[in-house]
């Protein structure tokens, strides 16, 4: 029985790999569906899209059920229809062991490791890896079987058929997102700011999430992004995801396209911010609770909600009152201080090109 037992086993796993070497040869993503407008490419991403799936089915929205969806719109029905019978598979055993830990597969992680792929699932070579990618999948070996192992689950699963089955559905929430930007140059706004250009910029949407948002990006070795705001809907309406109004969506796309402008800075001049880190106990607990995990991220938020809040103020007063008790609200308790000196960068910009050079100055008010 037992040497039964060993030879089943054997041929499973024989089949297995069989299965992953053909579906690493022969599996081609689908094309994005999208639309631009503004300069901004709204799109229902694949690769995004499938790793949203596999995050349905697994045990991620036990564990961070605040980043999925609860609401049971029509398309999450026909998710669950199609794609639950491989809860078992490998591929999506391997995300909950990795998603499962502080730190790993989680939060921003997926999609952000996702954008890192071309259509064969394999890592594009026309953009410079991050070591967060990285080391948020376990390391260059395991992201290379998790890839291996999703292209099978992609192929077994049928989930090319699934996504063009879709492509109405998913052409009608990019077209009613794209509706409601509104004419405003967001892009022109934000290079403005901060002194610099980038690439693209990129609103992918995705309806299995909950109204979260993740400013993805990947960098170029021309040292400009691809910026991405990755984000779910306000609501379900109707049984359809909402991506939300003008107002929502100007203040996702003006926080996620800032996080590329900012973060890199923060993690180039870390060590002119970590001596200071104790003074995270200080900050709000809703603040630390809801927004800031560490010190860096707590910087890289105050600063973005401040600078954002200031963008408002140069909209419309209103505008501006509005984001400001917003994220006072949010516990970014240094706001007045950030907003004076960023309005000191903007009355003296011949001396501060870009924010990038303001950036020291700006600093003090978290070494207080």
């Amino acid at each position: 029985m037992k040497n039964m037992l060993t030879i089943v086993t054997t041929m499973m796993l024989m089949s297995l790999n069989a299965s992953v070497a053909m579906s690493r040869e022969t599996y081609i993503a689908p094309e994005p569906v999208s639309r631009i407008k503004n300069h901004i490419t709204v799109c229902v991403h694949p690769q995004v899209e499938l790793i949203s799936i596999v995050q349905a089915i697994s045990n991620y929205p036990s564990i961070l059920g605040f980043l999925m969806s609860d609401d049971p719109s029509e398309y999450k029905v026909a998710v669950f229809s199609h794609f639950q019978e491989f809860k078992e598979h490998p591929a999506v055993k391997m995300f909950d062991r990795l998603s499962s830990q502080p730190r790993m597969l989680n939060f921003s992680a997926p999609s952000n490791v996702m954008l890192y792929t071309d259509n064969k699932l394999q890592l594009r070579e026309d953009v410079v890896l991050d070591n967060f990618v990285l080391n948020r999948a376990g390391g260059p070996d395991s992201l290379a079987v998790f890839l291996e192992l999703l292209r099978d689950f992609a192929t077994l699963s049928s989930f090319n058929e699934f996504y063009q089955k879709n492509k109405d559905y998913y052409l009608s929430i990019i077209n009613s997102a794209t509706d409601n930007l509104g004419t405003r140059n967001y892009i022109s706004e934000l290079e403005a700011f901060y002194g610099k250009k980038q690439k693209s910029y990129n609103m992918i949407l995705v309806s299995l999430y909950k109204a979260v948002g993740f400013g993805n990006s990947l960098l170029h070795t021309d040292n400009t992004y691809d910026l991405y705001n990755t984000m779910g809907p306000l609501r379900v309406e109707n049984n359809v995801p909402f991506f939300g109004d003008e107002s929502y969506l100007k203040y996702m796309i003006r926080h996620e396209f800032s996080h590329p402008f900012i973060n890199p800075v923060t993690e180039k001049y870390w060590d002119e911010i970590k001596s200071c880190s104790a003074n995270f106990d200080s900050i709000p607990e809703t603040a630390r609770k809801n927004m800031c995990g560490d010190w860096q991220e707590c910087i890289n938020e105050f600063m973005i909600r401040a600078i954002t809040t200031h963008i408002a103020y140069n909209e419309a007063e209103e505008a501006g009152a509005w984001a400001y008790e917003k994220e006072k609200s949010k516990g970014v308790s240094c706001i007045d201080n950030l907003l004076s000196k960023i309005n000191h960068y903007q009355a003296n910009r011949e001396t501060y090109p870009t924010f990038e050079s303001y950036y020291l100055k700006i600093l003090d008010t978290f070494k207080e």
